[in-house]
């Protein structure tokens, strides 16, 4: 079974299961194994971290229950809290899997001119100007493969630094301008990294050379510092059966 799941992460300790903390995938499984009346495990198609929400996060689990598909989500939407909601539920093949089944996902990362209490949750507003025109300069030379080691934080567990970048383009949204990036795998603290390295390239006299010159020294210590965590939205997860083409 594959379900679609949004939520707010701001309350949350992330997707994650962690001993006495609030998780998104331990309010599901309590949810769901509530619901089925069995013990129920998820997989997620992304391990979003403290504060990271998402609109299209999917997951994935087995029932041995025998439910009709359409009873998932008005059923969810009971047991579930009101920072957490699942928009669609379908049957899969035997082997899939949210996470280890995904072809590419995308990420947006949503960025204020200035500060706006009802967007604060849900974007961020450094504390200096930028001029969307170029950032995007800075990160359209991400687009392609590239050993991405310069934004990886310490503690992933990718087994390689080498991705695939189909899309990193910024556009104008009601607060400010939102980056969306496609990629066939993302590195620990990746997109926030490529945000806050943006934002110092912008500032160069030339952003795009800043940014390749970050890209090609594959060092963290090269790149610029993590945008917080509350801009940053998982999206879109896209699988080999066609849904959603990046």
């Amino acid at each position: 079974m594959k379900l679609v799941v949004g939520y707010d992460g701001t309350d949350f300790h992330g997707w994650q299961v962690q001993p006495d903390r609030r998780t998104v995938q331990g309010v599901l499984q309590t949810a769901l194994s509530e619901m089925l009346e069995e013990p129920v495990e998820v997989a997620g198609a992304g391990r979003t971290d403290a504060g990271v929400h998402a609109r299209g996060q999917c997951a994935s689990f087995r029932t041995e229950r025998s439910l009709p598909t359409r009873a998932f989500v008005p059923r969810l939407a009971r047991l579930l809290p009101s920072d957490v909601r699942v928009s669609s539920a379908e049957e899969r093949p035997a082997g899939f899997h949210a996470r280890h089944s995904a072809r590419a996902r995308r990420y947006a990362y949503r960025l204020l001119h200035r500060d706006d209490v009802l967007h604060a949750r849900y974007a961020w507003a450094p504390r200096r100007t930028f001029e969307p025109e170029r950032l995007e300069r800075a990160t359209r030379v991400l687009e392609g493969r590239h050993d991405c080691a310069s934004f990886a934080a310490s503690g992933g567990t990718a087994s390689t630094s080498v991705c695939r970048i189909h899309r990193a383009r910024w556009s104008r949204w009601e607060g400010g301008v939102q980056l969306d990036l496609v990629a066939d795998h993302f590195l620990y603290h990746m997109v926030r990294a490529i945000v806050g390295t943006a934002l110092e390239a912008s500032r160069a006299k030339q952003p795009d050379r800043a940014m390749s010159d970050v890209l090609a020294a594959r060092a963290r210590t090269r790149a610029g510092p993590n945008a917080p965590p509350q801009g940053l939205s998982l999206e879109q997860v896209y699988y080999a059966d066609g849904e959603g083409t990046p």
